[in-house]
């Protein structure tokens, strides 16, 4: 349960995270606080995948998964393992995502960053947290 309850709470974190990206992308320049390179990654021709930007699918991502731990903490559908699948696809994306930002873009991105980091706990929790014991197979 701790596991589920942890990945509730970064779910929700990335949600605001790519939410608040997703908002301000197309309003002006995003204040960056740690990095210096905020503009220059949510301009850059990789901040779109088909036209579609980027933050906003990770906003899926976090909302899925939101949803789907909502779904099994209070529900009564096992949905926490079906999350194996898309926390990996989203930490493959995320590694990806990080090094084009340290080798194409050389500029970092902050709230890519806080996301990278936030999808990796989230696929480690999950892979973590979805383990459980096999039933005994009968022999015949």
């Amino acid at each position: 349960m701790t596991a589920r309850l942890a990945v509730l709470g970064l779910s929700f974190l990335g949600m605001v995270d790519t939410l608040y990206l997703s908002l301000q992308r197309d309003s002006g320049p995003i204040p960056c606080h740690v990095t210096e390179g905020c503009g220059d990654v949510l301009t850059s021709v990789y901040s779109e995948i088909a036209g579609v930007p980027i933050s906003w699918i990770g906003f899926a991502f976090y909302v899925s998964v939101f949803g789907a731990v909502v779904f099994d903490v209070f529900g009564e559908t096992p949905t926490f393992r079906w999350l194996r699948a898309p926390a990996a696809a989203a930490l493959g994306v995320s590694a990806v995502l990080t090094g084009i930002q340290a080798f194409v873009l050389e500029a970092y991105c902050e709230y890519c960053l806080t996301s990278a980091a936030l999808s990796t706990a989230i696929c480690a929790l999950v892979w973590a947290g979805s383990r459980r014991a096999r039933p005994p197979v009968e022999k015949v």
